[in-house]
């Protein structure tokens, strides 16, 4: 049984702005990284320069087992699964990712390396230590990081590598920025300087934090702009008569986050 956070969470990602998202993002549903190498890089590839990097930071080895906590519609799994031999179980809040994840695990011919499972990530129907290593990629946030971290520790066997994106709170977010990101998205934002405690009391040690925020929030705004554009008769189709709110609500949601937030990747060991 759902809690009802985690059924607030499932309705946002199986409704129409949730189905927008991967695509928008390339079949991704995170941020992208751009640099001065890749600046004029749409949002889609961006994001697959994103997934590249934390697959990079995985440890995960052929014929081992990864949970993808919080997987979208699978395409980073599928991308990490095709990279390093492993096989992916991932996780989702939401019927509408875990079909369409499925979906294109069939498509590519990946059922054997790719098993996707509708239910929440708070309560993983698997045993413990199950996993040789796992990530949280924007997703955390839904979550609570406390118990997010804590189921996760008992479904990774020890000495596995944890990746996680996060967005960090600043000494400039708002208490208004807060609630608003509870009441219309259901995430819970925390410190960079937070996380050095938190790991330790989930059973963590922290390895390292990489702080990318300068590759991340500058250009989301404008990077969004082209690719609303891009993608205006998709968005009219999802849409229809609201295709142009839509498209205002997310330019001031992306706004309104990247004045807020700082964005990082987040890597531990369980203990």
């Amino acid at each position: 049984m759902l809690g009802s956070e985690s059924e607030q969470v499932a309705t946002l990602y199986d409704s129409p702005e949730g189905q927008l998202g991967p695509i928008l993002f390339g079949g991704h549903l995170h941020w992208g990284y751009w640099d001065e190498n890749n600046a004029d890089d749409n949002f889609a590839a961006a994001a697959d320069k994103l997934a590249q990097i934390m697959i990079d930071k995985t440890q995960i080895r052929e014929g081992q087992r990864f949970i993808d906590l919080g997987c979208g519609v699978g395409q980073p799994a599928m991308k990490l699964a095709k990279a390093k031999g492993c096989s992916v179980d991932g996780i989702t809040i939401s019927k509408f990712q875990q079909q369409s994840a499925t979906s294109r695990a069939q498509a590519e011919g990946m059922q054997d390396k790719l098993r996707f499972i509708h239910g929440s990530a708070l309560d993983i129907p698997n045993e413990d230590q199950a996993y040789d290593g796992g990530w949280f990629f924007e997703s955390i946030f839904h979550m609570g990081h406390r118990d997010a971290l804590l189921e996760a520790n008992r479904v990774l066997q020890p000495g596995a590598t944890l990746v996680l994106t996060d967005l960090p709170t600043l000494p400039t977010t708002t208490e208004e920025f807060k609630a608003f990101v509870q009441q219309h998205i259901h995430s819970s934002f925390i410190a960079k300087e937070d996380y050095p405690a938190l790991m330790a009391e989930t059973g963590f040690e922290l390895v390292g934090i990489d702080d990318i925020t300068e590759n991340v929030m500058p250009w989301l705004v404008p990077k969004l702009k082209e690719t609303l554009a891009e993608h205006k008769q998709e968005i009219t189709e999802l849409f229809n008569d609201a295709a142009d709110k839509a498209i205002d609500d997310w330019v001031y949601l992306f706004e309104y986050m990247s004045e807020n937030l700082g964005y990082m990747v987040v890597t531990a060991r369980k203990l």
